[in-house]
């Protein structure tokens, strides 16, 4: 540190101490470039896009909600009623819940939900200004460090519906603790106290951070250890306090541990870890969450999987002024921890295995945490924030030396500035909330009880039924909802066949006795379809990155609700927008005992049966084998009407749909299959195997990534002479069997 910039790192903090005037320009800037979009509108618009964010909006419902009501947090009946669902495994912020109680109470959970999002960005840029000042001894280049941490693709990513991966401001300050106590300005009882309550502050906003920084931190202590052999002596005077601190934070989060751990961690589809990854261009090419990257070809080369996920761009500047940094400071232990820990983290963000071309990939270093705790479910494009968290030290640093001419470190901070500007767009930040009439004006009161058990389609994820039930104060509960992953929760597995159905607005076999079972086993008393209106979230069709957007129910997705809920034999109430069904439990008392596992099985049984004679039909009429999919089969009225339709049949060559497989292999063969519990699929696997070239039964995440991961598939390969015998059997088992309500099966 130079003489000039310790005179005007004083006078910047005689006239703020504290960073409050960073403070209130990084909040400034947060308001003008995400907030302008919600004045006049904080009740019924919110930041973001897709479902995501009305998961939060139920969250912050929920903090008060337990408050008032006196519940468990950690449990709740309000959802996927009445068996309930595990919040401890899910992103229900607790901090910021409790914290924006009085907020949630005066304005409501929408607006409460508004306000965190835009704080969050000026949180946790502030927090950073604080390490940078500390670390440059300069105020300005701290202040520029600080926005390109806050500010970051990672945060424009993430605002568009992740409050608890932008709630990432304790990050900075457990860095600047462990500094502090690095070079003796701190007790080792203040450090212990400090720290601990920086990590119960992250564990509270998501756990999945807390683990992930405690893994680079530790990473980072590593190679300073590696690096600098006079920080030894005191990086190993870390080990103990900082176990301290762990130690006192779990205590205090036992509760919340046990929950965790004691019923279920979150499980993810199979594949989203490397499906939710960095590729090499993603560090290269603007995210449209930028204003470049809403040029048309930036557009279209931008790679990755959700919009939400698509924050490791770094603006070419950036990378110019690491190289320039490096190269003057190499000598410098500190240059090449911060140079090597973000070369580490970079590949760490690429995940298990580098997809090359088709099936090839190389293996990456990330793949030795799979069996670890939380990191087994950390998501590697996420770890951008902790890249960004060193390039802003960088950045400052770089900015804050005098033997750089000014106008080159102007040019510098300038181009970072400019190349990572916000999206400019006021819409592209918010949307309007799609609340129908029904719930709005309260018209509910007239129609429900309180504390009726509500099914409401669109279903969970696919729509914004958190939203209305949390805006009605939760005056009624649903059998369904989204809280996060997974979208099935273990207690209505058994009504599997039928989640998916709501989910994908696709038919199946034995779909109205499925539903009477569910209705009267959940005791759910009416069902609304919000068939009126935009309310369906389904893939953007915009180039680049995929979001969602709200679309209304097709011709073909009502003829699919319709037909299921006409087998109840009550007339739809329309009113307030939508389509209200009052369920007569009383006549379905024959479904209260109904085994649906057994039910299960029959479904998938009529399934096989019948791809495996529309497959026999489709060759012998001469179709092209390699056109064969549940697609194509149901165009040719060899499938039921409605299969294969629905949001699950977006791409109409695929070889999976609805849990339907179908198509031709190289060799020739027909490949055959089905999903379903893994009971079943291994009990129908004897049945099926003595006719096939090859019978295989596996996790289906096995055969297609980043699908539900509790089922299981049946995959059976026929030549054509097999694929005959097993048609004629199929055909015997079926002779038994009620047919599909209005469907007959051409003549095979």
């Amino acid at each position: 540190m130079n003489p000039a910039n310790s005179r005007t790192s004083a006078q910047s903090s005689l006239h703020d101490r504290f960073g409050l005037g960073a403070f209130a320009l990084y909040l400034t800037l947060s308001l003008l470039f995400f907030g302008r979009g919600l004045i006049g509108h904080l009740s019924d618009r919110y930041v973001g896009v897709g479902s995501d964010p009305g998961a939060f909006i139920f969250f912050l419902e929920w903090w008060k909600y337990i408050f008032t009501h006196h519940v468990n947090p950690f449990f709740t009946y309000l959802q996927w009623a009445p068996s309930g669902a595990n919040l401890a495994v899910t992103t229900f912020v607790p901090l910021f819940g409790i914290s924006a109680i009085p907020i949630t109470m005066t304005l409501g959970p929408v607006a409460s939900y508004n306000l965190l999002m835009l704080l969050c960005p000026a949180l946790g840029a502030w927090t950073a200004f604080v390490l940078y000042r500390h670390l440059s001894s300069s105020y300005w280049p701290a202040i520029v460090g600080g926005y390109i941490f806050g500010f970051s693709p990672y945060f424009l990513a993430h605002l568009l519906g992740h409050l608890n991966l932008v709630a990432v401001f304790p990050i900075p300050l457990i860095v600047e603790v462990v500094l502090l106590r690095l070079s003796d300005e701190m007790r080792v009882s203040s450090y212990i106290v400090l720290l601990a309550v920086l990590l119960i502050a992250q564990f509270l906003c998501f756990p999945e951070v807390m683990a992930t920084a405690t893994f680079f931190g530790a990473a980072a202590l590593a190679v300073a250890w590696l690096t600098a052999r006079q920080w030894r002596e005191g990086l190993q005077g870390l080990l103990i306090p900082t176990s301290c601190a762990y130690v006192a934070s779990a205590v205090v989060l036992s509760p919340y541990l046990y929950y965790f751990f004691a019923f279920g961690q979150l499980a993810l589809p199979g594949g989203l870890r490397s499906e939710v990854s960095a590729h090499p261009l993603n560090f290269l090419i603007p995210s449209p969450t930028t204003a470049l990257g809403t040029i048309p070809r930036f557009r279209e080369l931008a790679s990755g999987s959700h919009l939400y996920e698509n924050g490791s761009y770094i603006a070419f500047p950036m990378i110019l002024i690491v190289v320039s940094y490096a190269r003057t400071h190499w000598q410098e232990w500190q240059a090449r921890l911060l140079v090597n820990l973000s070369m580490i983290i970079g590949i760490a963000s690429m995940g298990s295995a580098l997809n090359i071309s088709g099936n090839k990939s190389i293996p990456l270093p990330w793949s030795i945490t799979v069996h670890l705790p939380l990191l087994d479910k950390a998501l590697p494009a996420r770890f951008s924030i902790y890249c960004f968290l060193i390039l802003g030290i960088i950045l400052s640093l770089w900015l804050s030396e005098d033997v750089i001419r000014k106008n080159l470190r102007a040019a510098g901070a300038c181009g970072v500035v400019l190349l990572t500007l916000p999206n400019l767009s006021t819409s592209f930040w918010t949307t309007a909330i799609d609340t129908p009439a029904f719930f709005s004006t309260r018209l509910y009161t007239r129609y429900l009880s309180p504390g009726d058990n509500v099914l409401i389609l669109p279903y969970g994820i696919k729509g914004n039924s958190d939203i209305w039930q949390a805006t009605s104060g939760f005056y009624f509960r649903m059998a369904g909802g989204y809280v996060g992953l997974p979208l099935i929760p273990a207690a209505v597995q058994q009504y599997f066949p039928l989640m998916y159905s709501f989910y994908n607005l696709a038919e199946f076999p034995l779909s109205d006795e499925m539903l009477k079972a569910f209705l009267t086993q959940k005791r759910v008393n009416a069902v609304i379809v919000a068939d009126e209106g935009a309310h369906l979230w389904t893939v953007s069709h915009i180039p680049g990155p995929w979001s969602a957007e709200l679309t209304a129910l097709g011709s073909n997705d009502g003829k699919v609700i319709n037909s299921l809920l006409a087998t109840l034999g009550v007339a739809a109430v329309h009113v307030g927008g939508l389509s209200l069904y009052k369920v007569p439990l009383d006549k379905f008392n024959a479904y209260r005992n109904v085994d649906t596992r057994a039910l299960e099985a029959r479904i998938i049984a009529i399934q096989l049966d019948t791809l495996i004679n529309a497959a026999k039909k489709y060759l012998a009429d001469g179709h092209p084998p390699s056109d064969l999919s549940p697609v194509e089969a149901q165009r040719l009225k060899l499938l039921p009407p409605y299969w294969a339709s629905g949001v699950g049949a977006l791409n109409p060559r695929a070889s999976l749909v609805n849990g339907l497989v179908l198509s031709s292999l190289d060799n020739g063969d027909v490949l055959v299959g089905v999903m379903g519990a893994r009971e079943t699929i291994e009990a129908l696997d004897p049945i099926y195997k003595p006719f096939a070239r090859k019978a295989e039964s596996s996790p289906l995440m096995s055969v297609a990534p980043g699908v539900e991961s509790t089922r299981w598939i049946l995959l059976l390969e026929y030549d054509r002479t097999q694929l005959a015998r097993a048609a004629a059997v199929a055909r015997e088992r079926g002779a038994g069997r009620s047919p599909t309500p209005g469907f007959r099966p051409r003549p095979g």
